[in-house]
């Protein structure tokens, strides 16, 4: 639960948190029982979710703080909140959510966990009116992720810090290395398993790049 424990504490003392996508709401719960947030709503595009989350919701006896909305993205959200939580899901379905949703997310506090294609949150964020405030990478049950925190903000951000992240790339913490080694090692073994001399030269630049980033 150290993922779900992270994102409810990049929450804390929010007055209210929308967590788009809740499954569970178990960030949600968390959030609102240990770190200091007043309100919740909980949204997800499908009602299986939802039902799921109304039961963990009652369990915690945090019907009366939690709203539960039907909705695709931010789109039925009309109560207001001043933190958003989009997290578990792809980068490009996070970047369209929350374009399809500007005028709702302008000025809020957002925590994104994608799952993949975190440079293209990054660039939507950079040309969307939102910095980088702070970034996490932790390795959970066998898996990578990497969360954002993003505010208000124009920065401008080069393509090295949209691909590793501006924060990551400063703090380098361990389970950020660890994934690149690793990737390097399967480059390595592109490398070395192919007589295609175009590729290993791509494959080897790419290992460069990260070499340079994780060092």
């Amino acid at each position: 639960m150290e993922r779900i424990t992270l994102l409810a504490s990049l929450c804390k003392d929010s007055e209210c948190v929308c967590d788009v996508g809740c499954d569970h709401a178990y960030v949600l719960t968390k959030a609102l029982l240990d770190f200091g947030c007043k309100r919740g709503i909980a949204s997800d595009i499908n009602v299986g979710p939802l039902s799921a989350a109304k039961e963990n919701i009652k369990a915690k006896g945090l019907e009366d703080r939690i709203d539960i909305v039907l909705s695709d993205g931010f789109k039925e959200i009309n109560l207001p909140f001043d933190t958003a939580v989009v997290a578990g899901m792809g980068g490009n379905l996070i970047k369209d959510i929350l374009s399809q949703s500007l005028s709702k997310i302008k000025g809020k506090r957002l925590i994104l966990e994608a799952n993949n294609d975190q440079p293209v949150v990054r660039k939507f964020l950079m040309d969307n009116g939102f910095m980088i405030s702070d970034e996490f990478a932790i390795s959970e049950n066998g898996k990578y992720y990497e969360i954002i925190v993003a505010e208000k903000g124009d920065i401008s951000y080069t393509e090295t810090e949209l691909r590793f992240g501006p924060i990551l790339l400063k703090k380098k913490p361990e389970a950020f290395v660890s994934y690149y080694n690793r990737k390097i090692g399967l480059l390595m073994t592109v490398i070395n398993s192919t007589m295609d001399q175009f590729k290993k030269m791509q494959k080897q630049k790419e290992i460069n790049d990260i070499m340079a980033a994780i060092k």
